[in-house]
């Protein structure tokens, strides 16, 4: 969750606390008066939790790097019906929000290529998705740092694997800013937080 949407929730359950708290000491004439208004509060602190986890919604940047044919096939589903198809040499980009059994959703069916021109996927009303052997990513260690890969999404976790160059990742899932990935050979896998990497399918992200 971003540190503002934390920071709406903080304030709200402060506020909400105190006036329970001040609720249960006034004498009993108030009870109705100050039930009402705890309501009102409860109200205001929902919608503002619901505000807070919708600003909190989470995408990952990736690219077409599809080495099996011409063209990448967009489907309607989880291995649904093909709808569309980018070419593999377009060097597409386009934002996901969720992976289910290896097939990620495309944010609103929208890309973008490296010569700005963009475009809209259409003839789904159900979504657009692409395999996750399709799409990849860059690393942004740029500097040569250490990066890790960890069995959660946790900085606690324990670390699977590490390495200090630059590479491309296939994404295979997401939760918040985390996100998991793959090496290219399949022989690693694991939690990397979304600020290393590059979904720039032309240039790197600095």
């Amino acid at each position: 969750m971003l540190p503002f949407a934390r920071y709406f929730i903080f304030i709200i359950t402060f506020a909400l606390t105190k006036s329970m708290h001040a609720s249960c000491i006034v004498n009993s004439t108030l009870i109705t008066k100050n039930s009402t208004r705890m309501k009102r509060i409860a109200l205001v602190f929902f919608l503002l939790a619901g505000i807070a986890f919708s600003a909190s919604a989470q995408s990952l940047t990736v690219f077409i790097y599809d080495t099996d044919g011409p063209y990448t096939n967009i489907r309607n589903a989880p291995k649904g019906k093909v709808v569309g198809k980018l070419s593999t040499n377009s060097d597409a980009m386009f934002n996901v929000v969720k992976c289910v059994n290896g097939w990620w959703q495309i944010n609103k069916g929208e890309y973008w290529q490296p010569d700005d021109e963009t475009g809209k996927l259409k003839g789904s009303t159900t979504g657009y998705w692409v395999h996750k052997s399709c799409i990849a990513v860059s690393t942004r260690n740029y500097g040569g740092q250490k990066l890790l890969l960890r069995n959660t999404p946790s900085h606690q976790a324990a670390v699977s694997y590490s390495f200090k160059d630059e590479t491309m990742l296939r994404p295979i899932d997401i939760k918040g800013d985390w996100i998991k990935v793959q090496t290219f050979d399949g022989k690693h896998a694991g939690w990397i937080e979304s600020e290393w990497l590059c979904g720039n399918s032309v240039t790197n992200c600095n």
